[in-house]
């Protein structure tokens, strides 16, 4: 995943770790100043990376980490970013809260994107195996689960919000459909 935050792009690979650069070397092909946090994040596999611009921190969701497995929740981890990246605290998403809106969590969830709505405050976490979009609150308690029909999500694995609060899925493309980019304007209550 990748996310800008102040004048910085980060980029988390698989394997849990973070890279960052200038967000000014984006338009050279190779950079000199990237710089590679190590061992920040437990074993595992990760997808989920959200940058915070109003509290400077960054959130990662685990996709398939070890500590996770038999325990029913997906781990959270916050950094906050200065000069450094240094731990922040924790978090959990609860997967018997998620159970009462979706059968489709039964081995697991496995997220691919993370999102703030920056409307509402409400975390958007999205899960391409499921096929689902979770919605929390502030304090990562489920408040919905909707399911995404396969045809039009191919493989939903990117989510982000404009500021007006409006959602945009990305789907990897595949053998049978392109890549693409689906909005969801932000309807007023």
């Amino acid at each position: 995943d990748l996310s800008i935050l102040g004048d910085k792009v980060y980029i988390l690979k698989s394997n849990g770790k973070i890279y960052s650069f200038p967000l000014e070397e984006r338009a050279f092909e190779e950079t000199d100043d990237v710089k590679e946090w190590k061992s920040l994040l437990p074993p595992g596999e990760y997808e989920s990376l959200f940058a915070d611009e109003q509290t400077g921190r960054l959130y990662v969701l685990c996709k398939n980490c070890p500590a996770d497995k038999g325990n029913d929740r997906v781990s959270g981890y916050v950094f906050h970013v200065g000069d450094t990246i240094v731990p922040a605290g924790g978090f959990s998403l609860d997967l018997h809260s998620l159970s009462a809106f979706t059968n489709r969590v039964k081995h697991g969830l496995r997220p691919s994107a993370l999102a703030r709505n920056p409307v509402t405050g409400e975390w958007f976490i999205l899960s391409s195996v499921n096929k689902l979009l979770v919605i929390t609150d502030d304090q990562w308690k489920v408040k919905d689960a909707i399911h995404l029909n396969a045809n039009e999500f191919n493989q939903p694995e990117g989510i982000a919000f404009d500021s007006r609060g409006n959602l945009y899925i990305s789907n990897e493309g595949g053998d049978l459909s392109e890549g693409n980019i689906l909005l969801f304007a932000r309807r007023s209550k």
